[in-house]
């Protein structure tokens, strides 16, 4: 018959088993801190163009990623596809009505994305209920929230391991998804460009967008290309110039025997010590390459 352990006794192992773990972690994995441990959390996957964008190759989780400039909900709406196609939901929140074929050609399986409809009041409290449920959110806040609100939000977010893309398409101020505790990743598109028309005719079929991460660098993508994915640019190559034959002594291979062609005087050695005796470099005569 086993006795029940008493409670000094289950303090005791549990200090025990609590300096046992915390020097198994240390000796394996190297953590000194929780936030170490939190960095080496699998990333959520983006498509390969865009995994150049974020530190750890994707989304990270339990973190804020916070895009502004233009065209922001497409490059948002790219991040998040590749959870949909691995079988996560992700929402978007005060996004109004994306198009949905544009959305489709971006990857996003349309069957696991929401898009709610919200006051701008609201904003806050609906992300706080559907991080509980949703793997990734998409939301273009509606007003800059308090620091409290920031913090419980951020809590959240540690807790349910989900992903906050904040927008902040084209307004002139501070990027606010950088005062969120817990934000890591920040893009900024600085350029974009359009090509397809002609002399104002013809249809637009892509997009360059220059953008610059906090912490990868710049980038330059193609969204949409002309199939309305998201793409990298593709070098392009410049046709290499001609070599002409030099103008030297014609060798065989290069100029036939018969053929005439202009060549440069070659001036006479002994006359450079003549200084009135110079030679025109642009005089030219028509020599014989196969006289005998």
């Amino acid at each position: 018959m086993s006795v029940a352990p008493t409670p000094a006794t289950a303090a005791a192992d549990a200090v025990t088993d609590a300096r046992a773990l915390t020097q198994k972690l240390s000796r394996s994995l190297g953590i000194p801190t929780a936030t170490a441990l939190i960095d080496q959390a699998r990333p959520r996957p983006v498509s390969s163009a865009l995994a150049g964008l974020f530190a750890r190759g994707g989304l990270p989780p339990g973190e804020v990623v916070s895009i502004s400039g233009r065209a922001v909900l497409s490059l948002a709406l790219a991040c998040c596809a590749e959870t949909t196609r691995d079988g996560g939901w992700c929402a978007g929140i005060g996004l109004g009505a994306p198009a949905a074929a544009a959305m489709r050609d971006l990857g996003v399986d349309l069957s696991r994305f929401v898009c709610l409809d919200t006051p701008a009041q609201d904003w806050m409290r609906v992300t706080s209920i559907l991080l509980e449920s949703f793997d990734v959110l998409v939301v273009d806040p509606g007003f800059s929230a308090s620091a409290g609100d920031r913090a419980r939000i951020a809590a959240k977010l540690r807790d349910s391991r989900a992903t906050l893309i904040l927008l902040n398409g084209g307004r002139a101020v501070k990027d606010r998804g950088s005062a969120f505790p817990g934000s890591s990743e920040r893009l900024t598109v600085l350029e974009e460009s359009w090509e397809g028309t002609d002399r104002g005719t013809g249809r637009l079929r892509r997009r360059t967008l220059r953008l610059r991460s906090a912490h990868t660098g710049e980038h330059t993508l193609v969204l949409p290309d002309p199939h309305g994915a998201i793409t990298t640019p593709q070098p392009r190559t410049t046709p290499q110039p001609r070599t002409s034959p030099s103008s030297d002594a014609p060798t065989s291979s290069s100029v036939p025997a018969g053929t005439l062609r202009l060549v440069s005087n070659a001036p006479d050695p002994s006359s450079a010590s003549d200084p009135s005796n110079t030679a025109d470099p642009s005089n030219t005569s028509e020599r014989s390459a196969g006289a005998s």
